[in-house]
């Protein structure tokens, strides 16, 4: 299990000069070593060893950076490229990597958290920095579970927040424990479908609508760019008050949102909440917006860290044909949807779009699990008022 936390770290104004001098230097490093991976010639290399023997010792010549960060450097571009390499095998575009974001990665090498004590030291240019961190008021009712034995800090970052007020830097910290998987011979999975015009449907027939939360993300992505085309001083701290206000209101209602959909698995006495990998259908919401895939993960994480308290588990499935495929029948055709609404051409099952993709998303995660004599999975699928066997049997839940 792995869980990111952020934390606002509390600089003085020598340890943020500091800081930021690192943070360009890292992000310098991480250039240098993708403009080696990816020559004029179109030939791209992200093996890592190769990438070290290329440009380590050229990196540390030329940047101030400790040997560790230059390490993470590497990682970090190997990464950017092996990301780009395979989009262009799925036949997507992709371009050199360019490292603008004020961002530098850790591990347990070059940080040490004192989670009890509210303090971190982290590697720079020029020694370490020592320093408290506050607690976003968010995360209080969860960070107490975290003091608790076995979770070990893992890969984070540092990074600044350009949004809010005074710019500050904010350690985003990996943490992670070793936990046992769900070992039910009998699980019952429910599927979240997430999307636009519904934030968030499940496979038990809750809806949670998106309008409002979208309608205000895109309205201030407008205004924004129009604060940015004006290039003031006077803009840039308009943005900046929008922004905070803005991303307060989203969390506050991805968090409800998120309390909700655990609040239903608890009654429907689920064991597993399943969603579609994110990463997967980034490409395929409207128009690619990064606050859409943003709100996604935020989501996620958060009915994360709310079904981890209550013993259930978070899985993600492929999202390929969940949105074609008939719950019903089986049959899939790009046809059957039209928009919010499905209707199967094969068997004229007729039923709101994102709610037949849910019971699609949970039924992949059953079909996928531990397998009965019959070769088909031994879960059951979690529906408004009773579960659905993966041979298409149906039992309703009993009241009373």
């Amino acid at each position: 299990m792995r869980r990111t936390v952020k934390l606002k770290l509390e600089l003085s104004s020598t340890e943020r000069s500091l800081l930021e001098e690192t943070v360009d230097q890292f992000k310098d490093a991480c250039q240098k070593v993708v403009d080696c991976g990816w020559d004029e010639d179109g030939l791209k290399t992200y093996n890592k060893n190769k990438l070290h023997d290329r440009t380590y010792q050229d990196v540390r010549k030329e940047t101030d950076l400790p040997a560790n960060l230059v390490i993470r450097a590497r990682d970090r571009a190997s990464e950017a490229i092996k990301g780009c390499v395979e989009r262009l095998k799925n036949g997507k575009k992709a371009s050199k990597p360019e490292f603008t974001s004020d961002s530098i990665a850790y591990d347990k090498r070059t940080l040490t958290v004192w989670l009890d004590e509210r303090k971190c030291s982290f590697s720079t240019i020029d020694g370490r920095i020592k320093t408290d961190f506050a607690i976003p008021e968010e995360l209080n009712d969860y960070f107490e579970k975290y003091l608790e034995d076995g979770w070990q800090v893992c890969q984070s970052t540092i990074e600044k927040h350009e949004y809010e007020d005074g710019e500050p830097y904010y350690l985003h910290l990996g943490l992670e424990k070793e936990t046992p998987r769900n070992t039910s011979p009998n699980p019952t999975v429910m599927g979240v479908d997430l999307g636009v015009e519904n934030l968030a449907v499940t496979s038990t027939g809750e809806f949670f609508s998106g309008t409002e939360l979208f309608h205000k993300l895109e309205r201030f992505e407008e205004i924004r760019g129009e604060l940015q085309a004006e290039g003031t001083r006077s803009a840039h701290l308009t943005i900046k008050s929008m922004s905070g206000r803005e991303n307060r209101f989203a969390c506050d209602t991805l968090h409800r949102v998120s309390k909700r959909i655990v609040q239903e698995a608890v009654e429907k006495n689920v064991d597993v909440i399943v969603f579609e990998n994110l990463e997967e259908i980034r490409e395929s919401i409207s128009n690619g917006k990064k606050f859409q895939s943003w709100a996604f993960r935020k989501l996620k994480e958060y009915v994360e860290y709310k079904a981890e308290d209550q013993g259930i588990e978070v899985k993600t499935v492929s999202p390929k044909y969940t949105s074609q495929r008939c719950s019903k029948c089986g049959n899939t055709r790009r046809e059957n949807r039209n928009n919010q609404h499905f209707k199967c051409e094969r068997c004229g099952y007729e039923v709101d779009s994102d709610y037949n993709a849910s019971k699609n998303i949970g039924m992949k995660a059953v079909l996928g699990g531990q397998k009965s004599q019959s070769r088909m999975g031994n879960g059951q699928l979690a529906l408004k008022s009773g579960v659905l066997k993966p041979n298409g049997n149906y039992f309703p839940t009993h009241s009373g």
